[in-house]
């Protein structure tokens, strides 16, 4: 969706976002076994996805589009980009193992088949308190099914549906009350990532990827159902007080969170070469550090790159089917 009149506070907030993505996706996938980052990449995934539901499901209440609009032009995204990266995966990382399945989202993109899910009900969405709760409550439930495994991206949709929920529901004027708390919160998110401290070695990074049902984790399903509690309630805490502390003049972060979908759909493609034909190290802190800066500068050098062609393509007159791929990623 394009803005005319941009709002900095969540340009800032969506740039945060998305190199919290970059950098926990990267590391998941390098995987390092001399740093112990594993507490790290918990904190990322307790927020980073959550609250890039809850922007999503706020600026679809802004957009314009009806339903049909924002549910096609996610479709067709979709599709292009599982094309790409179904290509990608077996040409350029050597995987014979990949085919296209639409159903079967590459990685990263099933957050593309979640968004359309969402828009589709998005109307039907009227008394948000009830659905918020009544979809939590799905949420949590639906982790019992033995049926619900990653097809379909269904486990996923349905626990971040209750962000996205939030975010239509939001008004920028409840910042400032969440502001008056900012103690309180701030103190129940440090207690919170306190626990998920002492929890850590407890629970694999998957647990919070939240995209199966409770026994894909752990023979029991007890465990996996209070961490799905214990994920929402982080999320909920640690959340608001980044929406608290995220400034609404304009920062570096700025730009970047104008064009996060592009870096959200570049950054897997880059993060997989490098690491995956080990182009940088991650023997030491010093290593780590580094090697995620790369990738994050790599991922931005190539997304401007696009806006910039992009650019070129609105101002052309050629190649039809470009200019509406251009269009699409805003």
């Amino acid at each position: 969706m394009q803005i005319n009149n941009r709002d900095s506070y969540f340009d800032n907030l969506k740039g945060f976002l998305i190199i919290a993505v970059i950098v926990g996706n990267s590391l998941e996938v390098a995987n390092p076994k001399y740093v112990n980052i594993h507490f790290l990449i918990l904190l990322l995934y307790v927020f980073h996805m959550p609250l890039f539901a809850f922007v999503s499901g706020y600026f679809s209440k802004l957009s314009t589009r009806t339903v049909k609009e924002k549910v096609k032009d996610t479709i067709k995204l979709y599709f292009y980009s599982q094309m790409f990266y179904t290509a990608f995966n077996f040409f350029i990382l050597g995987r014979d193992d990949v085919s296209l399945k639409l159903l079967m989202p590459q990685w990263t993109l099933w957050y593309l088949l979640s968004l359309v899910c969402w828009h589709m009900i998005e109307d039907y969405i009227k008394e948000h308190k009830k659905w918020i709760i009544f979809t939590i409550t799905l949420a949590i439930l639906v982790g019992f099914d033995a049926s619900i495994g990653t097809n379909g991206s269904v486990s996923r949709t349905l626990f971040f549906l209750p962000f996205f929920i939030a975010g239509n529901a939001f008004k920028l004027q409840y910042i400032s009350i969440l502001k008056l708390n900012r103690i309180k919160i701030l103190m129940v998110s440090i207690i919170t990532l306190g626990a998920l401290w002492v929890l850590s070695q407890e629970i694999p990074v998957e647990l919070f990827f939240e995209y199966s049902k409770y026994t894909w984790y752990f023979d029991s399903p007890w465990f996996p159902m209070y961490m799905r509690m214990f994920h929402y309630f982080a999320a909920v805490f640690v959340g608001m007080t980044i929406l608290i502390y995220i400034p609404k003049k304009k920062t570096a972060l700025d730009k970047l969170g104008r064009y996060s979908l592009i870096l959200y759909l570049v950054h897997s493609g880059v993060a997989q070469i490098l690491i995956g034909y080990k182009l940088l190290k991650y023997d030491s802190l010093v290593d780590v550090i580094i090697s995620t800066i790369i990738i994050v500068i790599v991922v931005v050098i190539i997304s401007f790159s696009w806006v910039m062609i992009k650019k070129m393509i609105k101002a052309s007159h050629f190649n039809p089917f470009l200019k509406s791929v251009g269009a699409m990623i805003t």
